[in-house]
């Protein structure tokens, strides 16, 4: 069995046309509450998970 681990960066560009201001909370509840999960590929199996926040 092989494993390897492999850091990506994934922007967001997030919109409300809704409010003129998207909070720090606002942020935080997005990315807590967004499926960032990635379908298996062939024999290889994935798995996801938030490190964090780039500023």
């Amino acid at each position: 069995m092989a494993t390897r681990t492999v850091y990506i960066t994934v922007r967001l560009d997030i919109t409300n046309d809704k409010t003129n201001q998207i909070t720090d909370e606002d942020m935080e509840n997005i990315i807590s509450e967004t499926d960032y999960n990635f379908g298996n590929v062939g024999d290889f199996e994935l798995e996801t998970e938030i490190c964090g926040q780039n500023e």
